[in-house]
């Protein structure tokens, strides 16, 4: 079975509900969003309250380098809801949250339709728990449930462990924003016969900003490799390598300053990627080695 998603976050929990039983009932609708900007958000209107609400269109569903759907409009529409348990500004641990997430992918195509709503392939549902520490270091454990209401696919559950580092304190202009993440598959696979362990590194350097108060428009360079541990991307034989993909990218993103701060932080980005994908998952892809891929998105953070 092949199948995949993403994995990357109104000022009143209200509003978010109401957000998120749209979402829920599309459901019957990287790597993920920018906790720290969210959680900013937060201590200033001084709620523990925050979240994001998104939707990205692409050309390709690309889901850790596994191709998915790369024909027809493709729509993902997705939330995140946090709750600041614990905060300080002294001492090894800054920052405690929980929270929880839905992330849909609506395809044209109707892709892999066995039953149900033929557009809607993917509903993801995921707990998260995160942990900021001294240095701007962030560990965060989200534990996700993969479904498919259309019937392509049964649901995979999956443990992942997340480490970041905002070394934009450190090195400033040449910050990398590294990160971490450790897949573990714990219920069926997205990919092969047999359950696996995957690991995933990347980094996204901002490679300028346009100082300007009407449009701060800035331009990153998000760069992934996602490597198998044991079984993440197994062949048909069994057999699998070390490398699964690679990506990289160049993505711009501009806030929208012309709606009041009361209805949140809006902004749009666009892009795109170029994947560099393994024999194995080349095989999936229609026999392309490279295939690029496009995004734009609008979101809103509280």
């Amino acid at each position: 079975m092949s199948r995949s998603h993403r994995p990357r976050t109104a000022r009143t929990a209200v509003l978010f509900a109401a957000a998120l039983a749209w979402l829920a009932g599309a459901a019957g609708a990287e790597e993920p969003a920018d906790d720290a900007a969210a959680e900013a958000a937060a201590e200033e209107d001084g709620s523990r309250i925050s979240g994001i609400l998104q939707i990205d269109f692409t050309n390709a569903y690309f889901f850790r380098g596994i191709m998915n759907e790369r024909d027809g409009f493709i729509g993902q529409p997705w939330g995140e809801l946090y709750f600041n348990l614990f905060s300080a500004d002294e001492g090894l641990v800054r920052d405690v949250t929980i929270g929880g997430g839905v992330w849909n992918s609506w395809h044209s195509e109707k892709t892999g339709r066995d039953h149900g709503p033929g557009p809607l392939y993917e509903t993801d549902w995921y707990p998260l728990f995160s942990v900021g520490f001294e240095n701007d270091i962030t560990f965060t454990l989200i534990y996700y449930f993969y479904s498919s209401p259309n019937g392509a696919f049964d649901t995979v559950e999956e443990l992942n462990l997340k480490l970041e580092w905002d070394d934009s304190e450190v090195l400033g202009r040449f910050a990398l924003a590294p990160w971490v993440n450790l897949a573990m598959e714990t219920h069926l696979t997205s990919f092969g016969d047999d359950k696996g362990e995957g690991v995933q590194l990347g980094i996204e350097p901002t490679l300028f900003e346009l100082e300007s108060d009407e449009y701060p428009l800035s331009f990153s360079l998000p760069a992934e490799l996602g490597l198998t541990i044991d079984d993440y991307y197994e062949d048909a034989n069994g057999s699998e390598n070390t490398f699964g993909y690679a990506s990289l990218g160049l993505m711009a993103s501009l806030p929208i300053t012309a709606i009041p701060e009361n209805f949140g932080s809006w902004s749009v980005s666009a892009g795109g990627k170029i994947f560099f994908l393994s024999e194995t998952l080349q095989d999936v892809n229609r026999g392309d080695h490279v295939y690029p891929v496009v995004t734009a998105s609008l979101g809103v953070e509280f």
